[in-house]
This record gives structure tokens, sequence and C-alpha cells, in this order.
């Protein structure tokens, strides 16, 4: 795992490393992964300037960025793309927003069943594959690297943009779901600590559950996103050309740019 440690951000990840099903290896510095950048402490900002950061992508809502902006990056341009995951937005938020919002009156099954939903919305909702197909214009620009996307927890919104590059750029899914668990890891202690909070607040472990649900990756949660893309579309490649806006040609391109030979 590359992940980069930083005061006030949990999840801020290289995701290169993998190597593809043709034995090449996607390059290091050049694709980032992130939660929110709005809480940054000076020394996370000159860390993350030292990444040569160009692109910013800040797929949370602007209800969501309201008091609550990126910190700024020396050098680095923001670009919003709002896929309208309301759901994901709600998932990702801490636990007093949750409460205010009455989300302890949501079962566990409901929050399973509304994350399940929104991993398909991903890849159904007209405005998430409009926000996808900006993306990937934007990567297949090599004057933006490097380039970071996060939304407001760097799971959801941002793991399933992270999927579609890494699976065009040919890495099995397999590979591509474990990157996706590792939010579990980078953010394990900060979860668990929101969900014992929320167990002291509530006394409700059916809530607790419906949180960890909305907190924490769940591989089947991307899967069902994906299987929607293998099954009913003809797998990634066909889905990007046919429902994104790409091209074969595309593609090809994606790859020179950021794939290199295995040392």
């Amino acid at each position: 795992m590359n992940q980069i440690r930083l005061d006030k951000a949990y999840n801020f990840r290289d995701i290169g490393g993998y190597e593809t099903n043709e034995g090449l290896v996607v390059k290091k510095g050049l694709l980032f992964r992130s939660d929110e950048l709005s809480k940054l402490s000076e020394a996370d900002i000159e860390t993350i300037r030292k990444l040569n950061i160009k692109t910013i992508i800040d797929y949370r809502s602007e209800r969501e960025r309201v008091n609550n902006e990126d910190k700024p990056i020396p050098g680095a341009k923001v670009v919003y793309l709002d896929p309208k995951a309301d759901v994901a937005a709600l998932a990702s938020s801490d636990n007093k927003h949750l409460l205010e919002q009455r989300t302890d009156k949501i079962t566990a099954k409901q929050a399973y069943d509304m994350m399940s939903s929104q991993n398909r919305e991903f890849v159904l909702a007209p405005s998430a594959k409009a926000s996808y197909a900006q993306m990937l214009q934007l990567v297949l620009d090599p004057a933006n690297c490097g380039i970071v996307q996060h939304c407001r927890g760097g799971k959801d919104r941002t793991g399933y943009g992270i999927a579609l590059i890494l699976l065009l750029l040919g890495v099995d899914q397999k590979t591509v779901v474990e990157d996706y668990m590792l939010t579990n890891v980078c953010k394990h202690e900060k979860n668990t600590r929101s969900l014992a909070e929320a167990y002291e607040q509530t006394h409700n472990e059916d809530f607790v559950l419906a949180l960890r649900y909305l907190k924490e990756a769940r591989e089947e949660f991307l899967l069902g996103a994906l299987d929607i893309i293998n099954n009913s579309y003809g797998g990634i490649e066909q889905y990007a050309i046919n429902e994104l806006n790409f091209s074969r040609e595309n593609i090809q391109t994606l790859k020179q740019i950021y794939l290199e030979e295995k040392i």
C-alpha cells in the first residue's frame, strides 16, 4: 500500500505499482486518491505540494463544500465533478450530522441496501456517467498529472473512479477490489473511534451496524457496480466506449501515459 501519511487526511494514497494483465506496471507519482482535503495542516500541504500535484478532482457536492472547501495546494487546480451521490455523501458524514439527520432510525438492512444501490447508480445514473466521463478526459491529458481525486471519505465516489482507471489500464478486478478495501486499513482507527462513539450516544447496536455499512468499504458494494459493467455492458472497455465517450484510442493513450515496464 502506497499510503502518504498526513496529519489531517487519512486515506491519501498513490495508486501506482499495480501490475496489469499485460505484465506492465502502473507508474507511481501520477495518480492519487484521498479523502477530503479541507482540514489539512500546513505540514500536510507541504507534503502534497512535493508530490507535484497539478489537478485535484473533488467529487463532493456544493452543499458538502460549504465552509469546508479544500485547502489550496500550490500549483494545483481544482475541478468539481458531482456524480449526485447523496447516499455516498451521507455515508461519509460525521456522527453529529448523521444523528441530526435521524440516521439512527435507519436499520442496518436499509443502510446496506442504500449503499448497494448507490454503487449501482455510479454505473447507471446519467449524472454519474457525465462526471466519470469528464474525469477520464482529465486523466487522459498528461499536462494534468499528478492527479488526486477525492470525495469526503475517499471510499465510494473516489473508489469507483479509481476502479475505472485501474480496470481500463488492465489491472485485474481482484486487485482493484483489494485497492478499494484498503480504505478500511487507512481509516481503521478513525472508524473504530466513530463507531464506539455512536454506540455510547445511542446504545443501538443495529444503528452501529448501519453506520458500519455506511462508513466502511465492503467489496460486495463495488462488485455490485462491476457486475453490471461486466454483465450488462460487456466489460469495462465496452462500457467506457459506449457510456463514457471514451474510445479504443483513448484506452491505448491512457496505457501509454500511465504504464511502464516492470523492473
